[in-house]
């Protein structure tokens, strides 16, 4: 005779299932603070690298593209500044400190951590050795703590260095486009709040600049030419010879003309015209001599025989 047994367990909220549901809304969570700051990033590298890109541009700069590439763009911002003027002694080629500074800074850090570990490895190991067990001595946690305090406070003093020179070269660079004040306001506010420098070079990226902040753009040297030499010719056409003529045209020779034109001698015509003679003319007009003059008394008897004449003649 057999038995059967069936066991059912009912638990209303189990231990596990809550362990899982707030892992998973932990990861939702973070996975949301990194798409956040992920696109937080690209459009602060992008406003800030457009913005840049434009200013240097403008301003004639040799490498305006520097501004896309992550670390070369610290160096393009320091030289847009030019010449840092302080009370001691201008800092030239701010570019290269910017750029250079976060370089020497990871090296030290990188060596400092280096140095922490050492020591806590080797005090660790030689804890092993003491007679009361593996607790580390006194002397390696003061070693590690000196050695901490000195860490952070080199950390310090380079974020304060490296965050006052960023606002000089951002004041230098804001002060083309707007007052000496509201440049140290921008700068200031630049090394304090994110996204606020990437606004600020977008922004005032196409602004006038200030008079007397234009930036002396000289055209680029011209490259000296080299003298091209002509590489010989694969079939050099030779000189060209004239050839003698088969029939050449003497030249023209006036006195050996075939038939001369003899000059013309007047003497010597065929009917010359013979001279007027005029008095060998055929009907000469004889000259005309003029009447003699009339007397008074010629007059008056020609009156007085008038009107005899005339009676005469009525009757």
């Amino acid at each position: 005779m057999g038995y059967g047994y069936e066991y059912a367990y009912d638990y209303p909220i189990g231990y596990y299932d809550i362990s899982d549901s707030f892992y998973a809304a932990i990861m939702s969570i973070l996975m949301i603070v990194i798409a956040l700051w992920v696109i937080f990033w690209l459009v602060s590298y992008i406003f800030h690298a457009v913005g840049l890109y434009t200013i240097a541009k403008r301003m004639g700069m040799a490498y305006p593209w520097l501004a896309f590439i992550p670390f070369a763009r610290a160096y393009l911002q320091g030289e847009a500044a030019g010449v840092i003027g302080l009370k001691t002694r201008p800092i030239r080629n701010p570019g290269i400190w910017k750029l250079v500074l976060p370089i020497i800074a990871g090296v030290v850090s990188s060596v400092a951590y280096s140095v922490i570990l050492g020591v806590l490895g080797v005090g660790t190991a030689l804890s092993y050795g003491s007679y009361y067990g593996s607790a580390m001595g006194v002397g390696t946690i003061m070693m590690i703590l000196v050695f901490s305090i000195i860490f952070m406070i080199a950390a310090v003093l380079y974020q304060g260095v490296y965050a006052a020179l960023c606002v000089l070269i951002n004041v230098q660079i804001y002060g083309r486009f707007t007052s000496r004040s509201m440049a140290v306001v921008h700068a200031v506010l630049s090394a304090v709040v994110p996204l606020y420098e990437s606004i600020c070079f977008f922004v005032m990226r196409n602004k006038e600049f200030n008079p007397g902040m234009e930036p002396q753009i000289t055209p680029p040297p011209v490259p000296p030419v080299r003298p091209v030499n002509p590489e010989p010719q694969a079939n050099p056409v030779p000189p060209v010879n004239p050839e003698p003529q088969a029939n050449p045209v003497p030249p023209v020779n006036p006195e050996a003309q075939a038939n001369p034109e003899p000059p013309v001698n007047p003497e010597s015509q065929a009917n010359p015209v013979p001279p007027v003679n005029p008095e060998a003319q055929a009907n000469p007009v004889p000259p005309v001599n003029p009447e003699p003059p009339v007397s008074a008394s010629d007059t008056g008897s020609e009156q007085e025989f008038a009107p005899g004449d005339g009676s005469n003649q009525n009757e």
